[in-house]
């Protein structure tokens, strides 16, 4: 509950659509719950909405409405650059509606910065009010919450890149699992133990942390390192480049993409 000054007001919209990197699917429940609203407030309007109508089904009316504004309006195309993972994404939107019936102050929370961004700029695109809220038949700034949450099923339409060893026919999170596993066991078993423990005396353990892209061919390239020690980072790198071919690429709509990797491996000596 998003409490405000002058009254309490929540429009609760829930977005819900599947998603294979486009949207197929999109489907919206609405609810919609008023706090302290008497005879003496009125809700703003939307564009099109009557103004006939009741506080609840003018909250409705504006709900039905910018649901059908996101739907068609957010770019779903920017989750393909995040490699997110089957389940919800959920953004937190707020925004205020000033004393002349327009949109201002949005903000918005969610696990990413660019569907945040995303999410601002849909919301930019919400028509004045052909009303503005009042209370006792004066103008005032009524604040909103805006859940909106998306539901991610994209990994029928993608391939983890496999490595040597791993079934191709399983699933994506199989193969991602085992791809993983696969190139911290040959990291390990080709690191120069003597060197690690020469540089740290009195461990008896040391992590690093590599990046690299599997491109469309299955090769390993623009590789980076991260240690305590610039030896380690360089024996890293220098493991990584040794690395064989993968059996297959990463997959996306059945075409090959460069697919990032950023793993930390721990060893010990």
């Amino acid at each position: 509950m998003y409490k405000v000054f002058f009254f309490l007001f929540l429009v609760f919209t829930l977005f819900s659509y599947s998603q294979q990197q486009t949207l197929e699917k999109f489907e919206i429940i609405s609810e919609t719950e008023i706090f302290t609203i008497d005879e003496t407030t009125k809700v703003p309007v939307y564009k099109g909405c009557n103004k006939k109508l009741s506080n609840l089904e003018l909250q409705k009316c504006m709900s039905a409405n910018i649901s059908r504004l996101v739907q068609m309006n957010f770019n779903t195309s920017i989750t393909e650059t995040l490699d997110l993972p089957d389940g919800e994404v959920r953004i937190n939107v707020i925004f205020k509606i000033d004393k002349q019936g327009k949109i201002f102050d949005i903000k918005a929370r969610s696990s990413h910065s660019d569907i945040e961004k995303e999410a601002i700029r849909v919301m930019e695109l919400v028509p004045q009010m052909e009303r503005a809220g009042y209370i006792n038949d004066k103008p005032v700034i009524v604040p909103y919450s805006l859940p909106i949450i998306f539901k991610v099923n994209n990994t029928k339409n993608k391939k983890f890149p496999v490595f040597r060893g791993c079934n191709e026919n399983l699933s994506y999170e199989y193969q991602k699992k085992c791809t993983v596993k696969k190139v911290k066991d040959f990291l390990r078993l080709s690191f120069n133990m003597e060197l690690a423990d020469k540089l740290f005396p009195t461990e008896k353990s040391t992590q690093f942390k590599v990046d690299f892209v599997v491109n469309k061919k299955g090769k390993v390239e623009n590789i980076n390192a991260k240690a305590h020690k610039r030896e380690i980072a360089v024996e890293a790198i220098s493991i990584l480049k040794r690395l064989p071919k993968f059996k297959s690429p990463g997959y996306l709509n059945d075409e090959p993409v460069d697919t990032p990797f950023s793993i930390l491996v721990t060893i010990n000596f």
